[in-house]
């Protein structure tokens, strides 16, 4: 007898739901909202820190599934097919001149204890290490934004990346290069900084 982890069995449960909303049954277009609303809005304020406008853009992006439902593909992940589709809706929203936005996005920071002023100085430090990565994340294009969310927060294949993106595993791996060496050269100038002072 097999048994199903939790992960397989809620993707075995929405491949049924995209089943039936292909076939018009409302409450599966329901179900696959409730499921995955939180993780789209989630994914949505790491592309874009507009409230409004990613929750507008969920919404359109189930109006757009119920209303072309016959014309949806069988054979997705129904998870990453909702990542893409929001991914898609919000850059519309933004057009090619929009101005890039803050991803929400805390690094995490070891701190050594030793003394109040010590902890002082290090949660300063640590504050601004995050204030400054929010910045370098700001400035990354919105390509090289989605690239770090699918790769490292939802710690999706270098392949599935390519397939959700729509371009060669070869270009993903170029973009997302090009995402951590813009990080790292504004985080190396922040740490230079601190040290000299």
């Amino acid at each position: 007898m097999t048994f199903l982890n939790t992960s397989q069995s809620v993707a075995l449960e929405a491949q049924d739901h995209w089943a039936n909303l292909r076939r018009g049954e409302k409450s599966s277009l329901e179900a696959i909202y409730r499921s995955h609303v939180h993780d789209l809005f989630n994914f949505g304020m790491r592309i874009h820190s507009d409230e409004t406008l990613v929750k507008d853009s969920i919404q359109d992006v189930f109006i757009d599934l119920w209303n072309y439902r016959s014309k949806l593909c069988s054979d997705v992940v129904v998870k990453q097919y909702l990542f893409k589709a929001l991914s898609n809706r919000i850059q519309k929203e933004l057009g090619k001149s929009a101005k890039r936005s803050a991803i929400h996005w805390m690094s995490e920071q070891e701190t050594l204890i030793s003394s109040p002023e010590q902890d002082l100085i290090n949660d300063q430090q640590s504050s601004e290490l995050s204030s400054k990565m929010r910045e370098a994340l700001e400035d990354l294009p919105i390509r090289q934004k989605e690239v770090i969310q699918y790769l490292y927060f939802e710690k999706l294949s270098y392949e599935d990346t390519s397939r959700l993106l729509d371009i060669t595993i070869r270009s993903t791996y170029t973009l997302a290069w090009k995402a951590i060496n813009a990080l790292k050269k504004s985080i190396l100038v922040f740490i230079t900084y601190c040290f000299i002072l």
